[in-house]
């Protein structure tokens, strides 16, 4: 495949997976940006995401973090510093997409799958390196891995428990589908963390709420999940997990929402 014809592959692969995830994804008109789309985190914020493909070798995951421009003395590469927040890095062979910020990037960078024959500490991990590890970046842009949840926890949740589900492989407004009591049930998988004492979370303003059951909302920073009715809230909700400062005359107390405390079948 030319590497034009790769890169195209990559582009549609990553935004096809960005939509079945329910991100927002813009493209720019003509072809003057160094991004290659918008994305819309839960809070809001637009990132500008450039899309590379990656490969194996040696146990590496490995892509190019300049961009290439032919002219008449031949081939030049420059610097993405500055035009970028985020690359996205997809693998056709693993069929998978990793998260890494501009700032993170450096002048290269190679992300580890094997073992190396000697341990070091800079090694960077490509399992922590995850889309669905670092989605979404917090708000003030850093991407420690596993400090987010994501769908496979919202999974994991769910064998703990031993239930019967699958995922949606194709966009759809749910995640999951449960099998209970004779039952399917709908879930939408959300990311929930904690500020100010509340478990908050942004569901998509897009969503049919009547094409889900129920907002599985999973809390990295307190390694809970959370089942949140469509019908209990207009846009938005949170979840009290501290004392507040002043009494209020209702508090949604986010042990009261607990998966375990909640699933009604």
């Amino acid at each position: 495949m030319e590497s034009h014809e790769r890169g195209d592959a990559t582009e549609a692969a990553v935004i096809a997976e960005l939509k079945r995830r329910r991100i927002s994804v813009s493209i720019p008109f003509g072809d003057n940006e160094r991004y290659d789309i918008v994305v819309a985190t839960p809070a809001d914020r637009l990132l500008r995401v450039q899309i590379k493909t990656g490969w194996i070798r040696d146990g590496k995951i490995e892509f190019h973090g300049k961009s290439q421009h032919t002219n008449s003395t031949g081939n030049t590469y420059m610097d993405y510093e500055g035009d970028v927040d985020y690359f996205i890095v997809y693998v056709p062979d693993l069929d998978s997409m990793y998260l890494i910020g501009e700032a993170e990037f450096g002048t290269g960078m190679q992300l580890r799958i094997d073992d190396p024959e000697q341990s070091h500490e800079t090694i960077n991990w490509a399992e922590e390196y995850r889309f669905e590890e670092r989605w979404p970046p917090r708000p003030d842009g850093a991407t420690t891995a596993n400090d987010r949840p994501t769908v496979e926890r919202a999974s994991e949740c769910l064998r703990q428990r031993e239930f019967d589900f699958a995922r949606a492989v194709t966009i759809s407004e749910y995640d999951l589908l449960v099998d209970a009591a004779d039952t399917v049930v709908r879930l939408g998988v959300e990311t929930g963390w904690v500020e100010d004492g509340r478990i908050r979370f942004h569901p998509n303003s897009s969503t049919d709420r009547d094409s889900i059951d129920w907002f599985l909302v999973y809390c990295a920073e307190t390694a809970q999940a959370y089942l949140v009715d469509p019908d209990e809230f207009d846009t938005s909700i949170s979840l009290r997990v501290d004392d507040p400062d002043t009494e209020m005359p209702s508090i949604n107390w986010a042990e009261e929402y607990e998966f375990g405390n909640r699933w009604p079948y």
